[in-house]
């Protein structure tokens, strides 16, 4: 009979031979480093591995708290109230990323948006749910220590944040805003960033002016990312004043108004267009010839040429495209469900480019 052989068991990550803890001998700034890639809940839990690790995560200052990742909403208000809102000791917190979808008591968000400003939060994430229109703490729009904020608004309703008149965030470089909408500043214009002196880089989705506004204004002297997706109703009008800007993203139909000044340096284009009822207008070659003189890459999708080869096709609206004199490259996603041919697509590019140097043609098929 053959004797059994114990399999040999290899000692355990955590544990040396000799039975010390190899992961607990890691200094404090090794372990709350680890930690802070773990959602808040778990980095907490770990305070009953041992003595050693019983208050340390106390010493985290970044914050991820999801509501999804608790059995129910009074545990997660229970869970944040202990963790953040009524600690006892005074803590850093360097970021908070707060997710909650389903209702919001507004009290409960006042009181964690006090504490987030309180201890000089630099990176603010906030994902909500909305049954109404909300105005957050003005001292969040006037954070001085926040250099990252991201507001992103879910509501079936419609239902936005306000934003204020003007936003005093004078060390903020990223700003994300969805589904926020603007007040007038002055003659029925919103001009909120202005007054961020460090922006580099804005985000607006699904955004719109409050009833009686009807340009927004972008005016910032350190701009230079700028992407403006589905924003605005088509009566209204986007005014750019960004000297620095040097990337510019739009998806939306594009029917608004569109002014820009001053925008040397401006050597990214990218333009999606969504839906539009007037095929021949050429809004496309309005908007091209205004922000594409001195872009390098251009990237467009198949219905912004459809548009164009529409364009090329109707003697009454047969105009001159602009000239890209620095274009290098033009990149194109074609649609999975678009109604042009390659033909046509190839016979649109070359009708837009027919003024200029010929750059590098990308086409790529997109089959989303």
């Amino acid at each position: 009979m053959k004797r059994r052989q114990r399999k040999r068991q290899r000692p355990s990550g955590r544990k040396r031979k000799d039975g010390t803890d190899r992961l607990s001998d890691l200094p404090d700034g090794v372990l709350l480093h680890i930690m802070k890639f773990m959602n808040t809940k778990n980095a907490v839990r770990t305070c009953i591995l041992s003595k050693r690790w019983k208050d340390l995560w106390k010493g985290l200052s970044e914050f991820t708290l999801h509501s999804k990742d608790f059995i129910s909403l009074s545990r997660f208000k229970e869970f944040v109230y202990w963790a953040l809102i009524r600690r006892d000791q005074p803590f850093n917190m360097h970021s908070l990323d707060f997710s909650r979808h389903g209702c919001i008591d507004r009290t409960f968000l006042y009181l964690l948006m006090r504490c987030a400003m309180q201890h000089k939060v630099q990176k603010l994430t906030l994902n909500i749910n909305l049954v109404d229109h909300f105005e957050l703490l003005h001292c969040v729009f006037k954070c001085q220590s926040l250099t990252f904020l991201k507001i992103s608004v879910q509501s079936i309703t419609r239902m936005m944040i306000r934003c204020p008149k003007s936003l005093g965030l004078m060390a903020l470089e990223t700003l994300h805003l969805s589904n926020v909408n603007f007040a007038e500043t002055f003659d029925d214009c919103a001009d909120p960033f202005s007054n961020c002196k460090k922006l580099n880089t804005l985000v607006i989705d699904h955004c719109v002016l409050r009833h009686g506004t009807r340009v927004l204004r972008i005016s910032n002297a350190t701009l230079s990312s700028l992407t403006i997706l589905d924003t605005l109703e088509p009566t209204h009008k986007i005014d750019l004043d960004t000297p620095k800007l040097s990337s510019l993203t739009i998806r939306t139909d594009p029917i608004h108004q569109l002014s820009a000044c001053n925008l040397p340096f401006l050597e990214e284009l990218n333009i999606t267009c969504r839906y539009t009822n007037m095929p021949n207008d050429p809004f496309i070659f309005t908007w091209l010839r205004l922000l594409g003189g001195n872009v390098r890459m251009m990237t467009l999708c198949s219905r912004t040429i459809e548009i164009i080869n529409n364009l090329s096709t109707n003697v009454s609206t047969r105009i001159q495209p602009p000239s890209f004199g620095r274009l290098k490259i033009l990149k194109v996603y074609r649609y999975q469900y678009t109604r042009l041919s390659s033909e046509g697509m190839t016979r649109a590019v070359e009708y837009l480019l027919q003024n200029s140097p010929q750059p590098k043609v990308d086409i790529i098929y997109d089959r989303k």
